[in-house]
């Protein structure tokens, strides 16, 4: 049973209830209209789950409930009341005043009279049921994002917009002969005279389902039809109108038309299936694969069915980035325009999961937020990136930190993180500045320079699955993992109201990394806000499996942490900034007397002349005299050739090639039984030059770079003939300028001995 709770508001208490989330799974809706009493009546079923927290259901309806059964017992309507959820006017929620068991399936079954929806009368076509001499029946949703209760809540109870479920709808006018007809974006069949079953796909969500009821002879209407241009799927277009609408519906057919294909080509695929239905009457309003709106507003409302009905808002928070994204595209010219960072803050996105409404500013506001986006990405290169987004979240409803991290991290312009900051969320500079900090070592205090190791930061680590372990797990290629990171703030008094960590994977073992150019654009990201003084919060994103390296390579996993006017200055290296952080450690399993080859990458200096380096070794304190060698194709590196010596070439690198199923690479998957003799690493080294490094708890070897040289080289490890099964040998290599203290390079390989 899938649920989109992670979605979902967090429980809260209410009025001394703890109230919390539900997941709908299906609705049941019989809805009576008798023209012989003017009135209509309904009978609705939901089967919903509970989350993973017991309490109090929560849901909504804008009708008056006359009678209620929670799984076939009597429930008052009473213990059904609205509440207050800190949403703004109207906004309020009803809670089920029963509290019901975490990861339990349940029924509640309402019946109420149908009357006009008690929530705002906001925009140019309202929800309405209305009858006219013959009796005939005008009945229709009239949905807005502009007020509380006004999407399928207005009718039928419903819930908020992150959750998907399936409805089923059936309609029957009794006491009128006048045929009527239905207009709608689902799925009709016809069970007799006025009386009709419409199926809604368990994808919609509670502003997906677009329902008109009218008198028959009150309609005219209009067909055609459009093979679109990446998909070729044929979708047939209806175009409805009043009878005493002289609007012309071929030509609206013609532009439908026009609009569905350029907008697959301009976007993607649509998402619809085979139809799109416009009502065309007065103002506009988006449905999944469906729209009522005047002439003026169709071409908006149509792309609406790529964003806003497509990729769906996940709740009301979200909603300004479907409006502004479609005024940036159809209704505005789509220029660039810098950000003006002594503006004052926009908020776009509230943060407040109870918001029922859209922001105000989305039209204006949000449209000046792409102006900003474009001049910073180009109109080009942005238009790109969303066409990418969008097939990512055609599948459930979307947040507006997914879209910030993913331009982030696709993009690399950290600036986009100050525009978030000020014109999205709505925060004003930071004063003071918060300190955002990822260890470099367990020992790390914190300080932007930090002298010791730094290439295994405790702080950074891997999950194969979204299961919230805080322990290192190796990657397991063809899946998705999750890279995971802890943030510290290490200021006094300042938090950081929002922040982003960028995750990025260099696909080869290096010694050192530089920011930005190793760091963005970036495998993920994962935004998250209100670390305050002194607090750690720990912050998660997806590693999508096309992005996971195969078996066999050799990777590292970097971090950095972003937030508005704390950022590394260009150039910085891992060491030299607390916002920087890199896990590169290889984790292997080995038997006695097996060798091992660990390549790695020393990255070119910055250097006006060629420099001396020591790559130094810290072997285990038992086995300090471990045999281990530094491999170099030529040799020309190496600073002592008296010490160097060029074997003859090997059948196999692995004198005694260990069983390696079970291996793990930390940073970077490595499966032994890709790794046989014959691979490319292997035959890269073969017959290399190498230099034994001289026994000792420490020892070294020195090289010589050119000046913006880079390097590959490789360790080669025996394990210890005396070495014992369960014993792990944990082996630091070490980059130094020759004849000086501080770090400047490192790895780490840790052999679990078998």
């Amino acid at each position: 049973m899938a649920t989109n709770f992670d979605l979902a508001p967090p429980p809260a208490i209410v009025d001394g209830l703890q109230a919390v989330p539900i997941d709908i799974q299906s609705i049941d809706a019989r809805l009576t209209f008798d023209g012989a009493t003017a009135s209509g009546t309904a009978d609705v079923t939901l089967q919903f789950a509970m989350g993973p927290v017991a309490g109090h259901p929560v849901f909504d309806l804008r009708q008056t409930i006359t009678a209620a059964w929670l799984d076939g017992a009597s429930l008052a309507p009473a213990k059904l009341a609205e509440h207050d959820f800190g949403g703004g006017a109207n906004a309020q929620l009803r809670i089920v005043e029963v509290s019901l068991s975490a990861g339990t399936t349940h029924t509640l079954r309402l019946t109420y009279d149908l009357g006009p929806p008690q929530a705002p009368t906001i925009g140019s076509y309202l929800p309405e049921m209305a009858w006219s001499a013959g009796p005939r029946l005008h009945f229709n949703f009239g949905f807005t994002d502009l007020a509380p209760g006004r999407y399928l809540e207005a009718w039928i109870p419903a819930n908020l917009i992150f959750d998907q479920f399936a409805l089923t709808l059936e309609i029957q006018i009794v006491g009128a002969a006048i045929a009527h007809t239905v207009i709608t974006n689902g799925a009709v069949t016809s069970i007799g005279t006025n009386h009709w079953s419409v199926a809604f796909p368990d994808r919609f969500t509670a502003l997906s389902p677009m329902l008109e009821v009218r008198a028959t002879d009150a309609l005219s209407s209009a067909t055609g039809s459009v093979v679109l241009p990446l998909s070729a799927q044929t979708v047939n277009i209806e175009a409805w109108k009043l009878a005493s609408n002289a609007e012309n519906l071929a030509t609206q057919i013609a532009n439908l038309q026009s609009w569905l294909a350029g907008n697959e080509t301009a976007i993607g695929p649509y998402a619809h299936g085979n139809q799109f239905v416009a009502y065309i009457n007065v103002g506009g309003m988006e449905y999944d694969g469906g729209t009522t709106s005047s002439p003026g507003a169709l071409q908006h409302e149509t792309f609406h069915s790529w964003w806003a009905r497509g990729v769906k808002p996940a709740s009301q928070d979200d909603g300004w980035f479907d409006e502004a994204w479609t005024v940036f595209n159809v209704d505005n010219p789509s220029s660039p325009l810098p950000f003006d960072f002594h503006a004052p803050p926009v908020t776009l996105c509230p943060r407040n999961a109870w918001v029922r409404n859209s922001a105000a500013g989305s039209y204006t506001q949000g449209y000046r937020f792409f102006e900003g986006a474009a001049a910073l990405l180009g109109v080009g290169v942005l238009k790109s990136l969303l066409r990418a987004f969008y097939p990512l979240h055609l599948a459930r409803p979307f947040r507006t930190p997914e879209l910030e991290e993913f331009l982030v991290a696709r993009s690399g312009n950290a600036d986009l993180v100050d525009a978030f900051h000020r014109f999205v969320y709505g925060f004003d500079d930071p004063a003071p500045m918060p300190d955002l900090w990822l260890h470099d070592a367990p020992s790390d205090p914190g300080s932007d320079f930090w002298p010791g190791a730094f290439w295994d930061s405790p702080d950074l680590w891997v999950r194969n699955a979204d299961d919230g372990g805080t322990s290192h797990q190796s990657p397991e290629s063809g899946q998705d993992n999750w890279f995971y990171a802890r943030v510290t703030n290490r200021h006094a008094s300042a938090a950081a109201r929002h922040f982003i960590v960028c995750f990025n994977v260099k696909n080869f073992a290096g010694t050192q990394f530089v920011y930005p150019a190793d760091f963005l654009p970036c495998t993920a990201a994962a935004a998250s806000f209100d670390l305050g003084p002194g607090q750690s919060m720990i912050v998660k994103a997806r590693w999508p499996k096309a992005d996971v390296p195969p078996a066999g390579t050799h990777a590292c996993m970097l971090a950095a942490v972003l937030t508005r006017s704390e950022r590394p200055a260009a150039g910085a290296h891992v060491w030299e900034h607390n916002n920087l952080a890199q896990k590169n450690l290889t984790i292997v399993d080995l038997a006695p007397d097996a060798v091992y080859l660990l390549p790695f990458v020393v990255p070119a200096q910055l250097t006006a002349r060629a420099r001396r380096y020591d790559i130094e070794l810290v072997r285990p304190a038992k086995h300090a005299g471990m045999v281990a060698t530094l491999v170099h194709k030529t040799g020309r590196l190496f600073a002592d050739k008296a010490q160097m010596r060029r074997p003859a070439a090997r059948a196999r690198t692995l004198s005694r090639p260990p069983d390696l199923s079970k291996t793990l690479r930390e940073c970077g998957h490595f499966d032994g039984t890709e790794r046989p003799r014959g691979s490319t690493a292997t035959e890269h080294f073969d017959a290399a030059a190498e230099t034994d490094f001289p026994p000792g708890r420490v020892s070294k070897i020195s090289i010589s770079l050119k000046p913006n040289e880079s390097a590959l080289f490789a360790l080669r490890l025996k394990v210890p003939a005396e070495a014992r099964r369960g014993e792990t040998l944990r082996l630091d290599l070490v980059q130094r300028a020759a004849g000086a203290k501080p770090i400047i390079g490192g790895i780490a390989a840790e052999i679990h001995v078998k």
